[in-house]
């Protein structure tokens, strides 16, 4: 929790530079950070600098995350495509231990693993130089009280609320799912782990088609969908013991998030959404913290009984989706929902 704070400061202050920098430049600076923190990496036999390096690697990746988020918030509208955005993720996922696993498996040193971020780094940092794409514009800095204003607005603090319930069932049915495979449905290590790949693999696809239902059924009605297919999920694939419904929940589990912080975003005046995005991850940060934790606390007793904490999760992310419509229809608050 005390990290998942920290993230927020962090965010803030990142909000508050980034207006006075600019995007595109602060984008720049965090990738020359990568890129000299990946040399020293490679190159380093003092177990403190390498310590220190992956420090500023994790610092790195937090900060990237932020930016790209708030860069892809600014480009049109009609090209904000955030399952794609988020799908990437889940690629890079399956590719970088795929290309990690092939420098090790050729007797390279793990030298040239940070050999090869640092080329990644340079090519990001030589495309976001020379591109047209990326403006680098700069706002009005944010202040400490339009940060506490931002958050009290009547659609913004259910979303990071949701957001917080979801990522961590997210995680936590991911950690712990590989236990209940084993324990209590009586698979094997093997199988678990083919159904945990596979798992990764339908989520990733499923966020691939996120914005063909957005468009065909709106965002707020294809997630109230999909917390309809997890529930059910978790449920069937509990009573049942059978794996496979794993992939079911993946689907379900998949469009939510992209959606949720797209739905915000869109929303928001474009010197706030920095922060809003610092706010989306660290809001991800503590569910992570709570649910997947609290998952694995009740485990200890009862595995089984530990899958309602995600039920319960998905139940109140319904009802404030629930919430979330009655201020279309109040015309509180505009809402893209057909």
């Amino acid at each position: 929790i005390i990290g998942a704070v920290g993230g927020f400061i962090t965010n803030l202050l990142i909000a508050r530079i980034s207006a006075h920098v600019g995007l595109k430049r602060l984008n720049q600076y965090f990738l020359l950070l990568g890129i000299l923190t990946a040399f020293l990496l490679s190159i380093t036999c003092n177990i403190y600098l390498f310590l220190f390096g992956m420090m500023l690697i994790g610092i790195n990746t937090a900060f990237g995350l932020s930016i790209t988020s708030t860069i892809f918030a600014h480009i049109k509208k009609e090209y904000q495509n955030y399952g794609l955005f988020h799908a990437f993720f889940g690629i890079g996922g399956i590719i970088t231990p795929a290309v990690i696993g092939w420098i090790l498996t050729m007797n390279y040193d793990y030298e040239y693993i940070y050999l090869f971020l640092g080329v990644i780094y340079v090519m990001f940092f030589v495309f976001i130089t020379f591109s047209d794409l990326l403006e680098n514009r700069k706002y009005e800095s944010i202040k400490f009280r339009e940060a506490v204003s931002i958050i009290r607005k009547k659609f913004v603090l259910p979303v990071l609320i949701m957001i917080v319930l979801e990522a961590g069932s997210e995680q936590g049915l991911v950690t712990w799912s590989g236990n209940l495979f084993q324990d209590s449905i009586g698979l094997s290590v093997e199988l678990s782990s083919f159904y945990l790949s596979l798992y990764w693999i339908v989520f990733t696809i499923s966020r691939l088609f996120t914005q063909f239902f957005e468009n065909k059924f709106g965002k707020l009605n294809t997630v109230r969908f999909s917390l309809s297919i997890l529930f059910v999920g978790i449920i069937t694939m509990l009573i049942s013991n059978q794996a496979w419904l794993f992939m079911i929940i993946a689907m379900g589990v998949a469009p939510v998030f992209p959606l949720m912080q797209k739905y915000i975003a869109q929303k928001l005046p474009d010197r706030e959404v920095g922060l809003f995005n610092g706010m989306v991850f660290a809001a991800s940060s503590i569910g992570n913290i709570i649910i997947a934790g609290s998952m694995g606390l009740v485990a200890d007793f009862s595995l089984r009984l530990s899958y309602l904490i995600p039920l319960t999760a998905s139940i109140i992310s319904m009802m404030i989706i629930l919430y979330l419509s009655r201020l279309k229809r109040l015309g509180v608050v505009s809402v893209t929902l057909k």
